[in-house]
């Protein structure tokens, strides 16, 4: 991590211990913010070290905080409370040293080189081709979105996969299901309802005649073997269903470096199985299937599969079926050899719901064993629920992300149809506006969480919410729009002079920037960012509440206040866009 003002007052802090300690692990050391009612700005409690020298880690702080010196630190007092050794900034130098940092990045402030020289490869959306972008898929796009964007803020070379559900028995279902009740007119008109619709009716005709699942098999089987009719109808759903998809990431301004349907690794499949069976990492499993099945699986006893026991694993990765046929977890290790031969990256990390836990333990597992030499790490998180339940394709009770986007963007339309824009200023905020609140609302919470979806939660506009900050923002630049400003490289500044209690807050908060960005990189938590710039954008209001900045009692206080919240309008900006949220301009 760069050495922003912060991380060189935490390293301060640590060596003014490690003077009174030199034999103690400096990581033993950890620096806190401390509680609201001690008047202080970092932390370092004594109690390991107090026990490790079997001393009272009260008399212990006391005494060090006694015998330490501020002297070429960023701290002007070190005091001690109950076992804690508290440092105090001093304003002068720290107002300064903030400055400096955002002076010397600028439009940059923030940005580090831990990526530097590294790839990641994040895999994420990942829609199924022939079914509706749901709001289910709204975990996984903006939260993969906002990963690629704080990946590529610290310096990584950052591949941003869309690994495309295009293959799998499911096509067997629908061909068939197209083959028996589907209408080219229909689909023609509206592709995603229309093939919805039939997969829906599959499920439901199976209750009741169980044998047509025999015949998807076969459709499947077909598809398998490149049989052209069934080719030429997968292809079709392939390709109505990109165009949609295409047109619902313009709408949400997600972009892709990398787009591929499992059906690419197809031709890897038998090498994979192979490979696995040849460095003994897979074996042969006899099965008998049902009788009424057999005439469906010719090579009955030729079921390949890794067993994972050893490795804490219960149920086995199974890598081919008794048909010959191929399944996901195949793919799955697939997709990483060739992204271990393509990319050479530092780690691929899949951003998948919780419900894939045990695939990614078996498939990650499978790949160490099979040498593939690249980390993997499964960033899961909640389900987007109804009120009744979880959303199922299969009976039909899907709420399409489109609509949710557009009523969002109808309800900003309403919100800002009597303020002063023109029309098309209204159009572009209240795309913004919608957009950005809806996928604020995923963000700000923390991924492991399941979210219940409510229409009112989902596209709230006020509060803590993406329009909220939004509006600071805007705030902002209205402010430095009215004094002219021009930029704080052309101004005598002083921040010395900002001693206000809402003036050191903010400066406080701009130097913990970085450290929030770092921790969302770390922790892989873009929700921290989102928590960040709400408290920020609060800390902004109670400074516009009682500080006046244009009116400033002198030229270089009013200088000083201007390039202090020009800061504000970079972070707020900078913040949003890396959760993948615009900034309007007015509002």
């Amino acid at each position: 991590m760069e050495k922003y003002a912060l991380s060189v007052a935490q390293e301060q802090a640590q060596e003014i211990l490690i003077k009174a300690f030199p034999d103690i692990d400096i990581n033993k050391l950890q620096v806190f913010y401390p509680p609201v009612e001690i008047e202080a700005d970092l932390s370092i409690p004594l109690f390991g070290v107090a026990k490790e020298l079997k001393q009272n880690p009260m008399k212990l702080a006391e005494e060090v905080a006694n015998k330490s010196d501020c002297a070429g630190t960023l701290f002007s007092k070190i005091t001690a409370e109950k076992g804690y050794v508290n440092f105090v900034f001093d304003r002068e130098k720290i107002n300064k040293q903030v400055f400096n940092d955002y002076l010397s990045f600028a439009e940059e402030y923030g940005v580090s080189e831990i990526g530097k020289d590294k790839t990641v490869v994040i895999d994420y959306s990942s829609p199924n081709i022939a079914k509706p972008f749901s709001i289910g898929h709204l975990r996984t796009t903006v939260l993969g979105q906002a990963l690629c964007n704080i990946f590529r803020f610290a310096g990584y070379k950052v591949i941003a996969e869309n690994h495309i559900g295009d293959w799998g028995t499911q096509f067997g279902k629908l061909i068939y299901a197209y083959k028996q009740w589907g209408n080219k007119e229909d689909i023609e008109a509206s592709p995603i309802k229309a093939l919805l619709e039939l997969y829906v009716r599959f499920h439901k005709e199976a209750e009741s005649t169980p044998e047509i699942e025999n015949e998807a098999r076969k459709w499947f089987k077909k598809l398998e073997e490149k049989d052209e009719e069934a080719t030429k109808v997968w292809e079709w759903f392939k390709d109505v269903s990109l165009k949609e998809f295409e047109r619902i990431y313009k709408i949400l301004g997600v972009k892709f470096d990398d787009i591929i349907g499992e059906s690419f690794y197809n031709d890897m499949l038998k090498g994979i199985v192979t490979e696995a069976l040849d460095k003994k990492v897979a074996e042969w499993e006899e099965i008998t299937p049902p009788e009424q099945l057999e005439e469906n699986f010719p090579q009955k006893n030729k079921l390949v599969l890794i067993k994972l026991d050893n490795y804490g694993i219960r149920q086995p990765l199974l890598l081919q079926k008794s048909d010959g046929t191929s399944l996901y977890a195949t793919r799955e290790l697939a997709a990483i050899k060739h992204r271990m031969e393509k990319w050479n990256p530092e780690r691929v990390i899949y951003v998948v719901g919780a419900e894939q836990k045990l695939h990614f333990q078996q498939c990650f597992k499978a790949s160490e064993l099979l040498g593939y030499n690249v980390k993997c790490v499964h960033i899961w998180f909640g389900l987007i629920r109804m009120a009744d339940g979880k959303m199922s394709t299969r009976e039909g009770r899907v709420i399409f992300l489109e609509d949710v986007l557009n009523e969002a963007i109808q309800r900003a339309k309403d919100i800002i149809a009597e303020r002063d824009l023109t029309e098309q200023e209204k159009e572009t905020v209240a795309r913004i506006v919608g957009i950005g609140a809806i996928k604020y609302v995923d963000l700000s919470q923390d991924r492991v969480k399941d979210v219940v979806f409510d229409w009112n939660k989902m596209l709230s506009l006020d509060g803590d919410s993406a329009p909220y900050i939004q509006y600071v923002y805007t705030r902002v630049k209205s402010i430095l729009r009215k004094a002219d400003f021009d930029g704080a490289t052309k101004l005598n500044l002083k921040p010395e002079l900002l001693v206000e209690k809402e003036e050191v807050d903010i400066i406080k908060r701009i130097s913990h920037f970085p450290e929030v960005i770092n921790q969302a990189l770390e922790n892989y938590e873009p929700h921290r960012i989102a928590n960040y710039l709400f408290d920020f954008a609060q800390s902004f209001n109670r400074l516009y509440a009682n500080v006046s900045i244009l009116k400033a009692e002198t030229e270089e206080l009013r200088n000083s206040r201007l390039a202090l919240i020009d800061i504000v309008r970079y972070i707020i900006k900078r913040g949003l866009a890396l959760l993948g949220i615009d900034s309007p301009e007015k509002m």
